[in-house]
């Protein structure tokens, strides 16, 4: 199974700049975003991920992503058309920590199906199960109508690998965030990296 954190976002100059300067305000601006988007060259890292999987002949039955729109954007850019199909789960989406801010918040599935159409091309989402696994009251608490927070990782972790686990296909990839694939594999993964992890094997130590 292999593991892809998405590409650089709105919100990661802002946090790395921030942790490397200890500049709060760069910290509190990053976490300020609601949902961010892929930058240019989080797109061009998605880009640059296809082409070297295309180089390969990579192939792969299933590509497992977030409904977060960095993630979704991540696993079209890199896996369109290399993969057989797509599920959109926010069981690996990121942590839920209050003091991430906007970053950890997404929206609605109809919100997500007119950001991008083409979930409607085959993509399954029925795994959102809205008011069970994804929305947490009705608006986020930051005043973004409309943005929703997940449940809490450790409520999701152990879910989530024994539903890895279980899947049918002998090649898959999933699509997410560097704090969840930090407490799953014990890896700090930078933008759109790509690793092999069996998840039988022992989490990583640092």
């Amino acid at each position: 199974m292999w593991f892809v954190r998405h590409g650089e976002a709105e919100h990661n100059p802002f946090i790395v700049k921030g942790k490397k300067d200890g500049d709060e305000g760069l910290l509190r601006r990053g976490r300020s975003i609601l949902d961010p988007s892929l930058t240019p060259t989080g797109r061009e890292q998605a880009a640059e991920l296809r082409r070297s999987l295309e180089a390969s002949g990579a192939r792969f039955d299933l590509v497992v992503t977030t409904p977060l729109s960095r993630a979704v954007e991540t696993a079209d850019l890199a896996f369109r058309g290399l993969a057989d199909r797509f599920i959109v789960t926010p069981e690996a989406t990121e942590t839920a920590e209050e003091r991430l801010g906007g970053p950890q918040r997404g929206v609605s599935t109809r919100a997500l199906l007119g950001k991008f159409p083409f979930l409607r091309e085959g993509w399954d989402l029925t795994a959102m199960r809205e008011g069970d696994n994804w929305v947490l009251g009705s608006a986020d608490v930051l005043g973004g109508a409309g943005y929703y927070h997940p449940l809490a990782v450790e409520a999701r972790l152990e879910p989530l690998r024994h539903w890895l686990k279980g899947l049918p296909f002998e090649r898959v990839v999933v699509v997410g965030h560097s704090n969840v694939f930090d407490r799953l594999l014990g890896l700090q993964m930078a933008n759109c990296q790509l690793v092999e992890h069996d998840l039988d094997a022992p989490a990583e130590t640092r």
